[in-house]
């Protein structure tokens, strides 16, 4: 099931997305209908809100009551935001593509490589991507996204994905230069608008195998990503088995699993983003992700 936050009569509420993004008949499900209140469990229509009470009880209560008698919104006649405009947390997993650590030829790390995200930095689909003037290279990343839908602490690899909830598409765009210049990600990931996220999360019940998964990515309609899942060094299942030693994983919180192999820089000539373009990130089975870019003030880079 496809989980969506969007904008209607000044409203921002939780919706399904459901119909054929092919034939242009899809439309968007108000869960915030009285009709639906039962199929919530008592919990808002807001979609971190259904995440932190038990997603796939909201899944299986929607299924079996059926969205029929509740407001449908056709998409063009709504604004979609990023399906969670404010995660709990953004785990970020560098180098974790074989392809994309072969392109670099670097040696394969022992374990993931870990930073934070912030939830600031999350835009949805359609929101423009904002460059600071003077920042420097600036890359796109297409990655999947994995949901936590209940608390993790210690848990083995082999029972990892029982604890995620849905999936996403997520772009972690990154100041190149400035982590180089900096020497670490911190800065150079947590710009304003530098987390597009979306355009829905699909409920995990329909990823069969999330490490089989094309992973593309395209700046005007040129690609310059295009990979697979199943080149991952570290899986989602080993990243948050992983993540869980470190400390508890809670509902609500990301993990960004890493970009394979056609980041910007790798590109000749580079690649780096430009003001007055658009870029997509898609992950197969969950749409497609696009965003203008422009630039803005500079910054205190």
């Amino acid at each position: 099931m496809k989980f969506v936050t969007f904008r209607e009569s000044g409203s921002a509420r939780a919706g399904v997305l459901v119909g054929d993004a092919a034939s242009g008949g899809e439309t968007v499900v108000d869960l915030a209908d009285p009709a639906l209140r039962g199929s919530l469990l008592g919990v808002q229509p807001q979609v971190l809100a259904l995440v932190e009470a038990g997603l796939s009880d909201v899944v299986g209560a929607i299924a079996a009551r059926g969205l029929n008698g509740a407001a449908h919104f056709p998409l063009h006649a709504v604004e979609l935001l990023a399906p969670m405009p404010r995660p709990r947390r953004i785990y970020g997993v560098a180098h974790n593509y074989n392809d994309a650590l072969a392109e670099r030829g670097m040696a394969p790390p022992a374990e993931p490589i870990l930073f934070m995200k912030l939830g600031e930095t999350v835009i949805g689909p359609g929101e423009t991507i904002v460059l600071p003037q003077g920042i420097g290279g600036v890359t796109y990343e297409a990655e999947l996204a994995a949901v936590v839908g209940r608390r993790a602490s210690c848990i083995s690899e082999s029972e990892a994905l029982d604890y995620v909830t849905a999936y996403g598409a997520f772009n972690d765009v990154s100041a190149s230069d400035l982590i180089k210049r900096d020497g670490g990600f911190h800065r150079g990931k947590n710009l304003p608008t530098f987390g597009p996220f979306g355009p829905y999360i699909l409920s995990s019940d329909e990823i069969a195998d999330p490490q089989a998964l094309r992973v593309q990515l395209s700046v005007d309609g040129k690609v310059l990503q295009d990979g697979s899942t199943r080149d991952m060094r570290f899986g989602v299942a080993a990243l948050i088995s992983y993540l869980s030693r470190r400390e508890p994983l809670e509902p609500g919180d990301v993990i960004a699993t890493g970009t394979p192999a056609g980041v910007a820089a790798m590109h000749k000539p580079p690649a780096w983003l430009k003001p007055g373009t658009s870029v997509t990130a898609s992950v197969e089975g969950l749409g497609c992700l696009t965003n203008p870019v422009s630039e803005g003030p500079a910054e205190n880079v």
